[in-house]
């Protein structure tokens, strides 16, 4: 009997560029049971290359953690399976679904599924070397005409993986379109495994909506986490026992941004923080009065201190605007 306990609640995507080590810190602390690291290439593992090996050595003493690796080959993704358990995580997980072209080019990502024969080896191997849980993210297929997503899920039950996670989305489509839930609702209705339901869960009545009408087991939240971190708590008061939560004032979007933004600094120093958190700002403080003129200045500041004062300062003006805790951000002219 397989005791392996891979995570079935609210957990946060793993998407590269965007979930580093201060975001699931930030995420976890608002509710997110479990997070992902940024998609490390398991061929840069094997030859020791120092951005994934810097990757890996960022998701040390971090719980609860999926570490995420992506590759074409049963070598490299074996030894990068086991690398990985050695920094301690809760959750091993490979990425067959990336659509990014320098990731599908090289056959990783959501191409590495297109070869069944090869897809099990690779899920064997990393199955061999790790005693955790093992979880396969993956898309539908590379468009509608070649749809593999069953047999995807059906490789990776027999070969070992203790959930399967389904962005309901093709590779053609990318990020755009609606993610047909008719799709993972087919790959529970296949599976034993539990499956993880993830493509357009935006706030709790979304995830409600996709767990009632799939079945899915948990759910993974992508692009609505962006400034959003809320969106953890809601999700999980939503599907615990129906309670709609509040949407965080602004004062309070702020004040996490603050605390993000140290968070970022004393992972990856005030240069590199500094920089990644410009993104970050946009999103946390969409639609809140003079946003734009806020970050014309703030992508100019190198220095944290320099940011948050800004911040502060800009917060003491938007305060004065009377739409500044509307119910209705999106009412509010930038």
């Amino acid at each position: 009997m397989n005791n392996r306990q891979p995570y079935l609640g609210v957990s946060l995507a793993p998407i590269a560029g965007v979930t580093d080590r201060a975001t699931r810190r930030i995420s976890r602390e608002l509710g997110c049971g479990m997070t992902y690291s940024e998609l490390i290439s398991a061929k840069g593992l094997q030859m020791g290359g120092r951005g994934s090996l810097n990757m890996l050595s960022h998701c040390a003493d971090e719980h609860p953690m999926g570490i995420q690796v992506f590759g074409k080959d049963a070598e490299s993704l074996g030894e990068a399976a086991k690398m990985a358990t050695d920094m301690g995580p809760d959750e091993i997980n490979l990425n067959l679904g990336c659509p990014a072209k320098k990731v599908v080019s090289h056959g990783s990502g959501v191409a590495a599924t297109k070869d069944p024969v090869k897809l099990a080896r690779i899920i064997r191997a990393m199955r061999a070397n790790t005693d955790l849980p093992l979880t396969i993210k993956f898309r539908t297929g590379m468009n509608r005409s070649e749809l593999n997503y069953l047999e995807v899920g059906r490789i990776a039950q027999e070969e070992g993986a203790d959930a399967v996670i389904l962005h309901a989305r093709t590779r053609v489509m990318g990020f755009e379109g609606i993610a047909d839930w008719r799709w993972i609702r087919d790959l529970v209705d296949a599976l034993h495994v539990p499956v993880i339901g993830n493509g357009d869960v935006v706030d709790g009545p979304s995830a409600v909506r996709m767990v009632r009408e799939t079945g899915c087991h948990g759910v993974m939240i992508a692009r609505a986490s962006y400034g959003n971190p809320w969106i953890f708590r809601e999700v999980e008061a939503a599907l615990r026992n129906g309670t709609v939560l509040p949407p965080p004032s602004y004062d309070e979007r702020v004040e996490v941004l603050l605390r993000h933004i140290r968070y970022a600094v004393e992972d990856l120093g005030e240069h590199r923080g500094v920089l990644e958190m410009r993104k970050q700002t946009g999103w946390y403080l969409k639609g809140i009065p003079g946003v734009r003129e806020l970050r014309v200045v703030t992508n100019r500041q190198e220095k944290m201190e320099d940011v948050l004062d800004t911040i502060r300062t800009w917060r003491e003006r938007a305060r004065q605007h009377p739409k500044y805790e509307s119910d209705d951000p999106g009412d509010i002219a930038a």
